[in-house]
């Protein structure tokens, strides 16, 4: 493995807690609060899964897998939570239920180290996320908004539940490892994505309003990215799109191994509350970095086979 590489897997390692959660830190107006909870834990396993095998990524591996296990929820069934139960700290004014977003990005992680069969992935689109759609709208709504798409919390109460396209494509994302494209709210929530994109054209404001739960925009081409790379053909165009957008790229960076180590990753849907966490921009540095890494070596190899 690239000296680099280790180096910075070694800084990832550092601030991971002994249950294998990753650090992220809450910004609440002034106040600042470490946080360890199962969604950053579970980007940045995303983000070094490609890293070749070794060692030291296996111990990360398997200690972030067993605390996204403890996330496990039981109503509905299937379904993940942000944090562990009765793990919620205690500057959080009332109990957050499970959500689409944090059990989709979850199980693509657990089933992509073999933590969950096609039975449990299944069971999970089946009962915990399929159920929790939006069936009408009500308006005044966006006009990309479309019913049958998902809802955000999967709780059985349509109020206040909100509609988040990073989220929609991170449901597409398990929908589409898991070889359950078929599933009602696959097909809607891609073509929501589109025109949410297209009615967003140039403008950062509204791009900021298509995902109230990310705190970024460049989440949302880290969402679709992503599931394209799982298998959803169907999101292919939204790529396309967001790679011509200004808003969707890093603040300007020119060189994809710039990350910028203090940018927000989530917030919540209202405003005055972001996390941020350097592991996980750490491991998406990684993750630039063997690619680079791999894509010089292929080069390298096609001149000497010349």
């Amino acid at each position: 493995m690239n000296t680099g590489i280790e180096f910075l897997l070694s800084k990832v390692s550092e601030v991971q807690s002994a249950d294998g959660a990753f650090s992220s830190t809450v910004h609440w107006g002034t106040k600042r609060h470490q946080d360890w909870n199962g969604f950053t834990t579970a980007l940045v396993l995303r983000a070094l899964h490609a890293l070749p095998a070794c060692d030291a990524l296996r111990g990360i591996r398997e200690r972030a897998l067993g605390f996204l296990l403890k996330c496990a929820a039981t109503d509905p069934p299937g379904a993940f939570s942000f944090w562990p139960a009765g793990a919620q700290p205690r500057w959080i004014p009332e109990t957050l239920p499970p959500d689409a977003d944090d059990t989709a990005v979850y199980a693509v992680e657990l089933a992509r180290h073999g933590c969950l069969d096609q039975r449990a992935m299944r069971r999970i689109a089946c009962l915990a996320l399929v159920p929790f759609r939006l069936r009408e709208i009500d308006q005044p709504a966006p006009t990309w908004l479309r019913p049958g798409v998902f809802f955000t919390w999967l709780r059985r109460e349509d109020r206040a539940n909100v509609v988040d396209c990073c989220a929609n494509a991170n449901v597409v994302a398990f929908l589409a490892y898991s070889r359950q494209a078929h599933m009602p709210g696959y097909r809607e929530a891609c073509a929501m994505i589109e025109n949410a994109i297209r009615w967003a054209g140039d403008s950062r404001v509204r791009a900021r309003s298509l995902s109230p739960f990310y705190a970024h925009p460049v989440e949302l081409l880290y969402a679709v990215e992503h599931a394209v790379q799982c298998g959803a053909e169907s999101l292919r165009p939204s790529l396309s799109l967001l790679r011509d957008r200004q808003w969707a790229r890093e603040d300007g960076a020119d060189e994809a191994e710039v990350v910028d180590l203090d940018r927000p990753i989530c917030s919540n849907a209202y405003g005055g509350v972001f996390w941020t966490s350097r592991a996980l921009q750490m491991a998406r540095t990684l993750g630039c970095r063997s690619e680079s890494v791999a894509i010089r070596e292929g080069k390298e190899n096609c001149k000497m086979e010349t």
